[in-house]
């Protein structure tokens, strides 16, 4: 390594140790410290999060591109742990860091979080469990954290760590206070993507892991993933019903501060056979009905569906989300004055979202 090179390095090694504290406690990652975090509330006009996936993120990025001005931040879903506390590329055969755009973005005012996530098939299922619980392992995963923000000239972190079990609870409120306090400290934001509920229980361990009100107290951003009604492992019908959604929201801001929490629309679907979803985006389910002759009909609240046949004979029924459901969880956003939209995800979404966004954020674009 040249001699500037390994200055450079030293130094922010030295500047990591100084912001990142983290003093372990029974049971968790850190202890809670008793000097205020700043919130990083949103004001003003609600913003625009765009998220982008490395296995569609040509198209992701050309949605980005076509759209620039309307973005408020862009996640781009990159990176995981690793069983070290480190952290990796989220699938390291095909997960390519543009930094190319990253920088563009960046020089438009768009701010960029990436996404650290523990969802994808090389990650092991409780790989965020054990480190939550082993104190070193957590310091080195914090420390893993800011020094991605701070080395890859980031504005922040997105976490997005689903599925954990109950029994994290405790432990991953305190990881997410410490991390928001190291991120904070080195002027960076964060956000947390959470699952949605109804209660502060839920109706599975991986809503019981999640607090909501210790994860908004210290978080920037709270993003509610309010999709999956439907799933791909469930009986078809709508991902996002839009009254559900109000539901869901509706609990969570008596957790969270509105200005804090961030609606999930969901832009996809599922085509089921039987209980069994693949997903779908707007192109590729127009395209079926196209291709077999189906009627797209609606649901009261204008989710698309429709049902075919294929050659082997199999019954199929479609649900996905375009530009007129959106309609709903977007009137959702604004009925709870919510700090933001994000959708999940871009490439090949229906092109008339874009007119809706940008009658719903009521703002000329930037």
């Amino acid at each position: 390594m040249p001699v500037a090179a390994a200055g450079l390095a030293g130094a922010l090694l030295l500047w990591l140790a100084m912001v990142v504290t983290v003093e372990p406690m029974p049971g968790g990652p850190g202890r809670h410290s008793d000097t205020p975090l700043p919130t990083g509330a949103p004001a003003g006009p609600p913003m625009l999060v765009g998220y982008v996936p490395y296995w569609d993120q040509n198209r992701g990025f050309a949605s980005v591109t076509r759209n620039v001005r309307m973005f408020d931040e862009v996640s781009p879903f990159w990176y995981a742990p690793d069983r070290n506390g480190d952290v990796v590329r989220a699938d390291p055969a095909h997960t390519k860091i543009d930094t190319g755009t990253v920088r563009m973005l960046r020089e438009r005012g768009i701010r960029v979080l990436p996404t650290v996530t523990n969802i994808g098939d090389d990650i092991p299922p409780d790989v965020v469990s054990d480190l939550l619980h082993d104190p070193a392992t957590t310091r080195r995963h914090v420390r893993a954290l800011l020094e991605l923000a701070v080395s890859g000239g980031y504005d922040g972190i997105d976490l997005d760590y689903e599925s954990l079990r109950a029994g994290d609870r405790d432990a991953y409120s305190a990881f997410v206070r410490e991390l928001a306090r190291a991120l904070h400290g080195g002027g960076k934001l964060l956000s947390v993507a959470v699952h949605p509920k109804l209660s502060d229980a839920g109706y599975d361990e991986r809503n019981q892991a999640q607090d909501f009100r210790a994860i908004g107290a210290v978080a920037d951003e709270v993003r509610v993933m309010a999709y999956d009604y439907h799933w791909a492992e469930s009986p078809p019908g709508a991902v996002a019903p839009a009254g559900w959604v109000d539901e869901v929201i509706a609990w969570t801001v008596t957790q969270i501060p509105a200005a804090k929490v961030v609606l999930g629309a969901v832009l996809l679907g599922y085509d089921w056979v039987g209980r069994t979803g693949s997903t779908v985006d707007d192109r590729t389910a127009l395209r079926l009905a196209a291709e077999h002759h189906a009627m797209v009909r609606r649901a009261d609240d204008q989710s698309p569906w429709f049902r075919y046949t294929d050659a082997d004979g199999h019954q199929h029924t479609v649900w996905w989300e375009d530009a007129r459901s959106l309609t709903g969880k977007l009137a959702v956003a604004a009925k709870y004055r919510l700090g933001g939209v994000f959708l999940w995800r871009l490439g090949g979404e229906d092109r008339a979202v874009w007119a809706e966004l940008r009658t719903w954020l009521g703002r000329p674009p930037k």
